[in-house]
């Protein structure tokens, strides 16, 4: 059977998993997102929020208030700006907890959103014609998990509900991640954000792709402690067609180490460790052998 079909990659029952299950990060911060905005609104603290909480370069950096880095993370300047972060995290943001884990997700989760308030600092910092307004949002996080979920499975075809195009997942990074440059570069609408999204993409990028830092995750992974379980597909359909393997005749490949891999044993490495201990030919295998 395909490995989307095996019993560690679905919720008791036979049944669709929820989107979320396994993703307990990722329900909390929508709640926590929610909350923190609808507080704002009736007990009328959303200044006070935006003073305590919001990053900018002047208090966040020359002042030290460096909780800013967090905060900022948690509020949003308007219901849309709500609404949009949401949606990424609730589509992306599942998949990435899920291969992570939780514990090495939320990590990876504030340090891109934290890195994401340098990427504005950056800007505002070497450009004297851009105010020093302030950031808040999510999607320095969000942009991380984007990268992240790029490199992790970049032959995962997602299909966007609006435009109703389907894109590989490193093809709608590229896109995405184009634009912010565009904006950047030419100094457009909303650079100072732009700047902020990149700067969370490139700490997702480095934390995948540089040895100690991949290894922090992967430790934090490890602490968790209980089996791993992955599934494939979230909301923002990943389509994908299935194939049947078996152990004996499943397609095989050679690891660095020369010995037999099977789809099998590819599949029990990450119920046991998680995909983090997967060697880089597991990894291609396993993304060509769902896409085929």
């Amino acid at each position: 059977m395909g490995y989307a079909d095996r019993e560690y990659f679905r919720e008791g029952g036979g049944r669709p998993p929820s989107r979320l299950a396994g993703a307990p990060v990722v329900k909390w911060l929508l709640i926590v997102n929610l909350g923190v905005f609808v507080l704002g609104l009736l007990l009328d603290l959303r200044g006070a929020f935006e003073a305590l909480g919001c990053f900018t370069v002047e208090k966040g950096i020359l002042g030290f208030q460096i909780w800013r880095l967090i905060t900022f993370q948690f509020l949003h300047g308007d219901f849309g700006h709500l609404l949009f972060n949401s949606i990424a995290i609730y589509f992306f943001g599942a998949f990435v907890e899920q291969q992570l884990r939780s514990r090495a997700f939320l990590a990876f989760y504030l340090l891109c959103g934290g890195a994401g308030a340098l990427g504005y600092a950056v800007l505002v910092s070497s450009n004297a014609s851009y105010s020093d307004a302030g950031v808040v949002g999510a999607s320095g996080g969000i942009f991380g998990i984007l990268a992240i979920a790029a490199l992790i499975a970049p032959d995962m075809r997602v299909q966007l509900l609006f435009p109703p195009v389907t894109l590989t997942m490193r093809l709608l990074a590229i896109i995405i991640l184009a634009y912010g440059v565009f904006v950047v570069l030419s100094g457009g609408r909303n650079a100072g954000g732009e700047a902020g999204h990149l700067g969370g993409a490139l700490a997702g990028f480095l934390m995948w792709k540089i040895p100690m830092l991949r290894q922090f995750l992967q430790n934090l992974a490890r602490s968790q402690g209980g089996p791993s379980r992955k599934r494939g597909g979230f909301g923002i359909r990943i389509t994908k067609e299935k194939k049947s393997y078996t152990r004996k005749l499943g397609p095989r490949i050679k690891d660095r180490g020369g010995e037999d891999v099977d789809v099998d044993r590819i599949l029990d490495k990450i119920n046991e460790h998680g995909l983090q201990s997967l060697t880089e030919e597991e990894r291609k295998f396993l993304s060509d052998s769902g896409n085929k």
